[in-house]
């Protein structure tokens, strides 16, 4: 019997070593914004009142700051969510948006992207906040309407201030430039 999280068949492996054997920037790029483009949740690191971390996930959107180009990510959460007085309270946050194990060719070594962030909420008064609202609808469905009529939700925005992406093993990249959207290859963390 094949252990599926550890080995795949032939075509799959050719198939990963395809997508990742181009090292350059652009390739890079490309395999980011589709892992991106094909989830639709991400891992989320708060500091607890206690300093212990908290880590749970929740559904997000990615937008592109308008002035920078640099992705900002957005999360409707609950205040009734342990997170998200967290974030109330100490606003600094890690994220991380990895690959489905169900794709990945090898579990221990899935792509997946990191981000120390701020967070910063966005109120309901805000001109931003219906046009973004409308943009996690879209994404996430309808359920989404009914969850923007309680009280208790609030948007934020994580802010990135650093980052790393990773392919596999040895395909590490610090995320640099001022929207960090540039790709310094890394031999460490």
């Amino acid at each position: 019997m094949v252990d599926k999280n550890t080995t795949k068949s032939s075509s799959a492996n050719a198939k990963e070593k395809t997508t990742h054997a181009d090292d350059s920037e652009t390739a890079v790029t490309d395999v980011c914004e589709a892992l991106l483009a094909k989830t639709f949740s991400l891992q989320l690191a708060t500091v607890g009142e206690q300093d212990y971390p908290h880590c749970g996930y929740t559904p997000y959107l990615m937008r592109h700051d308008g002035e920078s180009g640099a992705r900002q990510f957005y999360i409707f959460i609950s205040e009734l969510a342990l997170h998200t007085r967290d974030l109330m309270r100490e606003p600094r946050a890690s994220i991380m948006v990895i690959e489905d194990e169900q794709d990945a060719s090898q579990i221990f070594a899935r792509t997946r992207l990191y981000y120390e962030c701020n967070a910063i909420e966005v109120e309901r008064e805000h001109n931003d906040f219906g046009p973004i609202m409308d943009e996690y609808q879209e994404r996430h469905g309808k359920m989404v309407n009914l969850l923007r009529q309680l009280p208790d939700f609030r948007l934020l925005r994580l802010q990135p201030v650093s980052g790393q992406f990773v392919m596999g093993f040895g395909k590490a990249y610090k995320l640099t430039g001022p929207a960090l959207n540039e790709f310094e290859h890394s031999r460490r963390a």
